[in-house]
């Protein structure tokens, strides 16, 4: 009795983990995980382009049964996986923390690609449950090009320098704001009264438009200043907010930049330990692939990475006599 009572927990169990390495695998070579992401980025596409098709008057009136039906299809689909990740959160192979049950999901909720998964569905529930213009639904339904994410390890590694350089970009972008402040009260006060057009510096925040196309250097030229004081100071703030307004960029090239670094060295530490013994063996190896998959490092990198520990490690240095690397030696010595 108690036997037969635990074997359906026991496939339970097997089936939730088994449904965790599928969703949150980054194993490219596993099949089913790689089948699994080619039809969610084929499926996301579509959704993209019926969308954007969706907008145009002629195809809606004579597709839109169709482009209905694909709607319901997808939000099934994308719902059913959203369920399962929830579902499995506490088998995720990647998961760190030993935490219980509820608070692994809870935290699996929480993450951005969590948050990005429900706002791929929630305009279709959102439309069911209130009375809401569909334009913005349709817009809305947008944001379902933010799944790709998942699948492109360039987009992690802009959300993850974005969270290691978040203090430093608000800093610069708080430095923007001010700046932005200034300029536009300082504009209304020189322009304000004796522009000839009334209503483009009738008040700082109207001032405020053309002190960020300003700043920006782009300049529409639909809001000119006027009076000399006014182009003079229209030509120092060009000067200066050409520097500033790259701040934020060369905050994130830098972070882009580090980043690539630490993983790069996260990478040979691991290779450098793995050679410690002087032989890479095959679980030493699969550990490093899975490593170099996770992180997205280029197997350019890897090869280059792997040649200077062998050198650093004496594997691949010729004998001073013979002429031969160790592996080589080795292979004599065997036969």
């Amino acid at each position: 009795m108690t036997q037969s009572a635990t074997k359906p927990l026991g496939s339970l169990s097997r089936a939730r983990r088994r449904t965790a390495d599928i969703l949150f695998s980054r194993d490219k070579d596993e099949p089913w995980t790689r089948r699994f992401d080619i039809v969610l980025i084929l499926l996301v596409t579509l959704n993209i382009l019926a969308v954007i098709l969706e907008s145009v008057a002629a195809i809606r009136s004579q597709w839109g049964p169709y482009l209905d039906a694909f709607e319901i299809l997808s939000v099934a689909v994308f719902s059913i996986e959203y369920i399962l990740r929830i579902w499995s959160a506490t088998d995720n192979p990647w998961q760190e923390n030993q935490e219980s049950s509820t608070r692994m999901r809870l935290h699996f909720i929480r993450s951005p690609m969590a948050i990005v998964d429900f706002v791929a569905i929630l305009p279709f529930y959102l439309g069911l449950l209130v009375s809401v213009d569909l334009r913005f639904l349709r817009v809305l339904r947008l944001l379902r090009i933010f799944k790709l994410t998942r699948y492109s390890g360039s987009m992690n590694l802009l959300f993850q320098v974005l969270r290691q350089e978040a203090r430093t970009v608000g800093a610069a972008m708080f430095i923007l704001l001010l700046l932005l402040v200034i300029v536009s009260s300082l504009a209304f006060i020189v322009e304000g009264e004796t522009h000839p057009d009334p209503d483009a510096f009738s008040s700082i925040p109207a001032t405020m438009y053309w002190a960020i196309i300003t700043m920006t250097t782009v300049g529409y030229g639909d809001v000119v200043p006027a009076t000399p004081l006014g182009k003079g100071l229209t030509a120092v703030i060009a000067v200066i907010s050409v520097g500033m307004v790259a701040l934020p960029a060369g905050i994130l090239a830098s972070g882009f930049s580090a980043a690539i670094q630490r993983r790069r060295a996260e990478v040979e530490g691991r290779i450098e330990d793995a050679l410690a013994d002087g032989d890479l063996s095959s679980e030493e190896s699969a550990d490093i692939d899975g490593l170099v998959q996770r992180l997205d490092v280029s197997r350019a990198d890897v090869t280059v990475l792997m040649k200077a520990a062998r050198r650093q490690a004496g594997i691949d240095t010729a004998c001073p006599h013979c002429g031969k690397f160790r592996h080589e030696q080795s292979a004599d010595l065997a036969s």
